[in-house]
């Protein structure tokens, strides 16, 4: 790991609270990513990844997860797809495995108002 105390910066402050150089971006993100994930912090893993561009890892820790049955920590690395297919299946696991609020955030990513209203109508959310 190269920028392994950019990294511990990252996860300390947060990812929202960092300004990266462009020519580091990519790899001190990826680097607090992979950091995250292994200290089971998938939503600010996903963060990283999701600013460092890293759409290969997105997919991966959000498709592991996934296999894994965790929905809910998988939909913090979906939201940052454009792949509708997996977006939905995980929004629609969400829901049914009692994860509303993951559900409500990927079916605004889709724009799906009939599954939005059916949240509000059902769960309150």
């Amino acid at each position: 790991m190269q920028y392994t105390v950019i990294a511990k910066l990252i996860m300390e402050k947060g990812v929202d609270n960092v300004t990266i150089p462009e020519t580091i971006k990519f790899q001190a993100l990826t680097e607090a990513g992979y950091m995250l994930f292994k200290e089971n912090n998938y939503e600010e893993s996903a963060k990283a990844f999701a600013k460092a561009n890293n759409v290969q890892e997105l997919l991966q820790a959000g498709d592991w997860l996934y296999q894994q049955g965790r929905f809910k920590d998988s939909a913090y690395y979906y939201q940052f797809l454009k792949d509708t297919k997996r977006i939905e299946s995980c929004a629609h696991s969400c829901m049914n495995n009692g994860y509303p609020q993951e559900a409500k955030l990927l079916f605004t990513v889709l724009d799906n108002k009939n599954m939005l209203s059916f949240l509000n109508e059902n769960f309150g959310i």
